[in-house]
């Protein structure tokens, strides 16, 4: 993130000071922490000082791309048992076989306006990053596990001869939302699109995960605390925000509560470090 200029330095509104681009400008705690975060990540590299930010640069566009870089080197280490993996960025859901039976919804909403009128455009997502899994042959699933006469397991999508019933469509096994920072519309986005990949599958539910550079313990609460519309909040350095929000805490006593409210995430299993996202998709 920091060799590429993801995470940089902007320049403040009104000519101010420059503060980390991940921090919010109008808020004091935000931009100290945001700048502890950034410093203890630079302190991991070579790199003598934090760069600038590239002009014009989206950042959410060249995260989505840094963690899916990431997901593929790790997930291509994994050993063969854990399954064959593949980490595609924003595919439409009806590219998998839980979700085909959306192509023929979109395409009765096209011709009928009153219908298109009634589902509205809910049901189109394409998630930021997805994890998919290939149907697979009889014989990679286990020698003499299924015979070629047997009369089972018609239904699974794992099985590659039961394409006539979803033309060997991959598997959704994981949906990854990328939110660089969280504010209130993005935490909501990111609930939305989870509860649309709820409602509209058929069989099991993709894991459903949201990953972030957000500092601020109390905007990290607005995806990790509820009900588990999302499995987990990843934090891109959960243990460097830690440790800064430890820093924080320190020079201001009186937010403790920003310590206090992010060991609550974690302790809950809420809110984990990217670096346990990879396990997670293959457990």
């Amino acid at each position: 993130m920091l060799a590429e200029r993801v995470l940089a330095l902007r320049p403040q509104r009104s000519g101010g000071a420059r503060v980390v681009n991940v921090a919010d400008t109008d808020n004091a705690g935000s931009r100290r922490v945001a700048a502890l975060l950034a410093e203890r990540i630079r302190r991991q590299t070579e790199l003598p000082s934090l760069l600038e930010e590239i002009p014009g640069e989206r950042q959410g566009a060249s995260f989505e791309h840094l963690i899916s870089d990431f997901l593929k080197d790790c997930l291509g280490h994994m050993p063969p048992s854990s399954g064959s993996w593949e980490v595609l960025p924003g595919p439409a859901l009806d590219s998998f076989a839980q979700y085909r039976h959306l192509r023929e919804l979109k395409r009765l909403s096209d011709e009928h306006e009153e219908l298109r009128l009634y589902l509205g455009s809910a049901y189109v997502i394409r998630p930021d990053i997805v994890v998919a899994r290939h149907p697979m042959e009889d014989e990679e699933l286990g020698v003499d596990l299924i015979g070629r006469g047997d009369d089972l397991a018609r239904a699974t999508f794992l099985r590659k001869s039961n394409a006539a019933a979803h033309l060997a469509l991959p598997v959704l096994h994981a949906s990854v939302s990328c939110k660089w920072t969280l504010r209130s519309d993005r935490a909501q986005n990111a609930r939305t699109e989870a509860l649309n990949l709820i409602r509209d599958r058929k069989g099991r539910v993709p894991a459903i995960t949201v990953v972030t550079a957000e500092p601020m313990p109390s905007r990290l609460a607005s995806l990790a605390d509820g009900t588990g519309d999302i499995d987990r909040v990843y934090h891109v350095a959960l243990y460097e925000l830690q440790g800064a929000v430890q820093d924080f805490v320190t020079e201001d006593p009186t937010k403790g509560y920003w310590e206090e409210d992010l060991a609550r995430m974690v302790r809950g299993l809420r809110l984990a470090d990217i670096s346990d996202l990879p396990f997670d998709l293959v457990s």
